[in-house]
C-alpha cells in the first residue's frame, strides 16, 4: 500500500514537471517568434513603414511604440499605444503595459511643456487618466501608483476652489504679531 502511494505521488509529481516544462517551451517558442519580429521590425527598411504596424503581433506594435517614443516620435508612438488599448473591457497584459507606457508619455511631455502652461496641465491630465485606467485593470500595480502619485503632484486636484471656502475657515481670523519685522 505505502509502495503504490509513492509511485502514485511520484508519477503526479512527475505528470505536473513534463506539463510545466510543455508550457515553457510553449512560451518559448512564442516569445523567440516574437524576438524576431521585433528584430525584423527594426531593420533600417523598416522606419520608413507606418507608424500603425499594420500585421504584427501586438508585442511587436508595443516594441514599436517604446522605440519610436525613445526616438522622440511622439504622435506616432501614441497612435501605436492608443491602437493596443481595447475600446470595451479590460486591458490584457500588453494593454496595461501600454497604458503604463502612454501615460509615462504623457507626464513627460507634460512635465517638459513649461512655456504652454495650459498644453501641460492637460497632458498631464491625460497621464492621470491613462493610471488611472492601468490601476483599475491592475490594481496591485505600484509603478503606475508612483506615477499617478507624480501626476498628482505636478498638478493637484481640488474641489475646494469648485466648493468655494470652507465655513470654519472664512471665520478663522488670524492677526500679525505687533512685533513683526517682515513690513517695511
Amino acid at each position: 500500500m505505502r509502495r503504490a502511494l509513492i509511485h502514485a505521488l511520484f508519477g503526479t509529481v512527475a505528470i505536473c514537471s513534463a506539463a510545466w516544462a510543455a508550457y515553457g517551451f510553449v512560451r518559448l517558442q512564442q516569445t523567440e517568434r516574437v524576438e524576431q519580429a521585433i528584430l525584423a521590425a527594426s531593420a533600417p527598411n523598416a522606419a520608413a513603414r507606418d507608424a500603425h504596424g499594420g500585421g504584427e503581433a501586438r508585442e511587436v506594435q508595443l516594441a514599436r511604440a517604446i522605440a519610436l517614443s525613445k526616438a522622440g516620435a511622439y504622435d506616432a508612438a501614441a497612435r501605436l499605444y492608443n491602437g493596443l488599448i481595447p475600446e470595451g473591457g479590460p486591458p490584457d497584459e500588453v494593454g496595461r503595459a501600454a497604458l503604463f507606457d502612454l501615460g509615462n508619455l504623457y507626464l513627460r511631455e507634460g512635465a517638459g511643456a513649461t512655456a504652454q502652461a495650459v498644453q501641460s496641465l492637460a497632458m498631464i491630465g491625460e497621464a492621470k487618466a491613462r493610471y488611472r485606467l492601468a490601476l483599475r485593470a491592475a490594481p496591485d500595480d505600484w509603478d503606475a501608483r508612483y506615477n499617478l502619485e507624480r501626476a498628482l503632484w505636478l498638478a493637484p486636484e481640488t474641489q475646494s476652489v469648485l466648493a468655494g471656502p470652507d465655513v470654519k475657515e472664512q471665520h478663522n481670523v488670524k492677526l500679525r504679531d505687533p512685533l513683526s519685522q517682515d513690513l517695511p
